[in-house]
């Protein structure tokens, strides 16, 4: 149930309108839920504070109108002509009642002559009071609907970073990322917020890979991709980047290929010069004409500002072992064909962006 059904909810169970089931759940939810009879109780109080000010302006709007029908027909002392007989006969009511609510309050303006002097800052004050009382009601009802969300909610673990291999819905991630999760969400939050539940969908340990599967139910297809791997060897010195999540912001990193080997001469790995931290883990590692050559899944221990890369071949070798063995209804079908070759840089990132992910990997359940 969203914001708005819930409060539709309420209103209806405080104008009297909930019967039957709904009126006996409404009623369970308010005896076993603090939380929600406090929000009820707001609701209540905010409903009441607008009513009266809407009679209020109702009443005012009223004698606004007697007043200007007043004022049109000033000539009151010629009551015998027609047209003021006709006026007379129609409006002899609202007078009357006027009159007597004009009456009542000389009274009470008699009556309260000492504090004239006071009845505009009283009216301000009143105002003032109003406005806050309502402030504090959006704030109190704000904090619980935060509460009554983090109660729901369970920890995040830590983050990583995925990328689209497959426009049906399949990522490419680092398995130490997802090795212990619960649950996994992946989102991506640049030209359009887009959050989908993926599960762990192959995993190979040993090289440190991972695919996921996104499994929502409102997912269907992304766009075609707008890169392709690269499969043969990288040179030394050639320039790459890399775009992560090791914040909730993407984030761009560049550098070159320091070598064609990982930690002690990996051949499953390079090295490169571009600085990573925690959340980089998972990000696509791509050249200058933007062929993704890699994945970054690990920093460099031992020397700053450099870390490691699993070689392009090393994914398409673990694709082609999923279709050998597993044989997936929904095909993994990496992308043929490249458009960001001949862009510059920042048109690159651009068109990219939509397709990398940050992963809210989900751990031990909140106590």
């Amino acid at each position: 149930m969203n914001l708005q059904q819930r409060y539709e909810w309420i209103e209806s169970y405080l104008k009297g309108n909930l019967e039957g089931d709904s009126l006996q759940q409404f009623q369970e939810k308010l005896q076993t839920e603090p939380l929600f009879a406090e929000e009820v109780e707001q609701h209540r109080f905010f409903l009441e504070t607008l009513n009266q000010h809407a009679e209020r302006e109702r009443l005012k709007a009223q004698m606004n109108v007697f007043h200007k029908d007043l004022e049109k027909h000033k000539a009151w002392v010629f009551y015998k002509h027609p047209i003021v007989q006709t006026f007379w006969k129609k409006h002899f009511p609202t007078m009357a009642v006027a009159a007597s609510v004009a009456i009542l309050t000389a009274i009470g303006v008699l009556w309260n002559a000492r504090n004239l002097n006071n009845l505009e800052s009283q009216q301000i004050t009143y105002f003032q009071s109003l406005k806050k009382d309502l402030d504090a009601v959006k704030r109190r009802q704000s904090s619980l609907e935060e509460q009554n969300e983090k109660q729901d909610e369970p920890v995040v673990d830590h983050t990583a970073t995925a990328f689209v291999i497959s426009q049906n819905g399949y990522l490419l991630t680092n398995y130490h990322a997802v090795k212990d999760a619960t649950a996994i969400y992946a989102e991506a939050k640049q030209d359009s917020v887009q959050r989908y539940k993926a599960v762990v969908f192959y995993k190979d340990e040993q090289r440190d890979l991972a695919i996921l599967q996104i499994t929502d139910d409102k997912f269907t297809n992304f766009n075609p991709l707008p890169y392709m791997f690269r499969y043969e060897p990288v040179d030394l010195g050639e320039e790459v980047f890399t775009l992560a999540y090791p914040r909730e912001d993407l984030v761009y990193g560049k550098g070159e290929v320091a070598s064609r080997t990982g930690f002690e001469g990996d051949s499953l790995e390079y090295q490169v010069s571009i600085p990573v931290n925690p959340g980089n883990s998972g990000g696509p590692l791509l050249d200058d004409k933007g062929f993704l050559v890699g994945i970054i899944n690990r920093k460099h221990t031992k020397q700053e500002g450099a870390a490691f890369a699993i070689k392009a071949k090393y994914i398409k070798a673990l694709v082609d072992s999923l279709e050998a063995h597993q044989k997936p209804e929904k095909p993994i079908i990496l992308p043929k064909q490249s458009r960001l070759f001949t862009m510059k840089r920042p048109q690159q990132i651009k068109a990219i962006q939509n397709y990398i992910f940050e992963l809210k990997v989900y751990g031990k359940e909140k106590k």
